[in-house]
């Protein structure tokens, strides 16, 4: 009997010892994380990929690179009551084309509606457009590029704050050299009373940061390089980004990669907030400001 008693009280007190270590161990496991939560950037000390890495909590986070939809049909394919950026693009080529007389009443609004179909069956074309049809489209009007008309549209959506106008008018620009066509063009209009080059004209007519961000992406594309000051045509080539410590970079917001001091990470894109947006390989990451720098 004391036996059994005395067997009974051992595993009393081992299932209460058990028990205490489960809540320290989730104690400091709590702990640890947290401390790896606001720390990881500081412990990266390898180049292993790590794909249970979390980000650091940050006031802007990898999903403010990412361009947003401007609206949620803006999809392939495009059919009547598609609306954005990329239905403008392809009125503008429909317009470059064959004169504006194609679209007489709405223009490249953005839309497509009735007047949207009509055209495309006057040029026995599809009345849903997939991606390979529109990129056919585009591409063939790319010789009709307007620089005029281009600076216009521009012009027009700037003062009427219309953002899908602006990145569609936008998208129809492929590098440096269209930039400086429209840009010149663009500055024969007052914009808030002033001459304006097109980077000035547009950052200045949106408050927005998403949609200022989305300019500059449009305008890191073709080639222009912002050294955090001012834009230039100097382009993207030579401007490599390098890590000055340990740090972490970021393929997507759950996928984070520890590299060492002293590497080059690629080519910067852009900056927003306290990251940075750099190019490797056709393929975008982000990383934290304070830990690089350019050669």
């Amino acid at each position: 009997m004391k036996k059994e008693k005395l067997n009974k009280k051992k595993k009393l007190l081992l299932i209460g010892l058990g028990m205490a270590a489960t809540g320290l161990l989730s104690y400091f496991g709590w702990e640890y994380y947290k401390k790896r939560r606001n720390k990881s950037e500081d412990d990266a000390n390898d180049s292993s990929f790590d794909t249970a890495a979390t980000i650091p909590p940050q006031k802007s986070t990898f999903t403010d690179f990412l361009t947003p939809k401007q609206i949620a049909n803006d999809d392939f394919p495009l059919k009547k009551g598609s609306k954005g950026a990329k239905v403008k693009v392809l009125q503008d080529a429909l317009i470059a084309k064959n004169g504006k007389a194609i679209l007489p009443k709405y223009g490249a609004d953005g839309s497509f509606g009735t007047e949207m179909t009509a055209a495309l069956k006057k040029l026995n074309l599809p009345d849903a457009i997939d991606e390979s049809t529109y990129n056919v489209i585009v591409q063939s009007a790319s010789s009709f590029f307007d620089a005029s008309a281009i600076a216009k549209s521009l012009y027009k959506d700037a003062v009427n704050k219309n953002i899908s106008g602006v990145i569609g008018a936008l998208k129809s620009m492929r590098n440096k050299g269209d930039y400086s066509a429209v840009s010149n063009e663009f500055k024969k209009y007052l914009l808030r009373g002033v001459s304006q080059t097109l980077v000035n004209g547009l950052l200045g007519s949106f408050s927005d940061e998403n949609q200022k961000q989305q300019i500059r992406l449009e305008f890191s594309r073709m080639g222009l390089k912002y050294d955090g000051v001012k834009w230039s045509l100097s382009g993207l080539d030579g401007f490599k980004v390098i890590t000055t410590q340990p740090t972490i970079i970021w393929r997507t917001p759950s996928e984070g990669a520890k590299v060492p001091a002293k590497m080059i990470l690629g080519t910067e894109v852009a900056q927003r907030g306290e990251f940075t947006l750099f190019e490797n390989n056709g393929k975008n990451f982000i990383v934290k400001t304070t830990t690089i720098q350019y050669l």
